[in-house]
């Protein structure tokens, strides 16, 4: 697992919310540790992974060759307005 660094400044009054919270919940915890745990608890609360996706490849036709030509998407997007127009035109399945 590659470790990234986070830095974080903030005011006192933040600091010592910081330092209540960590002492309320796991008083041996270092500060970094709860600053990580608090971040894991918020994304498990509101449902957020950070598993990353394995773009998914499909065939969606043949060159002259009869190689075939694969579209790579890593996840569904919702497009709209002129983008999400363009893209069903270049699709074929305006409706």
């Amino acid at each position: 697992m590659e470790e990234k660094t986070i830095f974080i400044r903030c005011s006192k009054q933040t600091n010592d919310l910081l330092e209540k919270i960590r002492k309320v919940e796991m008083p041996h915890r270092s500060r970094n540790s709860e600053i990580i745990y608090l971040i894991h608890k918020e994304a498990e609360r509101l449902g957020i992974s950070a598993d990353v996706e394995e773009p998914v490849e499909e065939v969606v036709g043949y060159d002259a060759n009869g190689s075939p030509t694969v579209e790579v998407s890593k996840t569904e997007e919702v497009k709209s307005g002129l983008g999400g127009l363009a893209e069903k035109v270049r699709q074929g399945n305006l409706r």
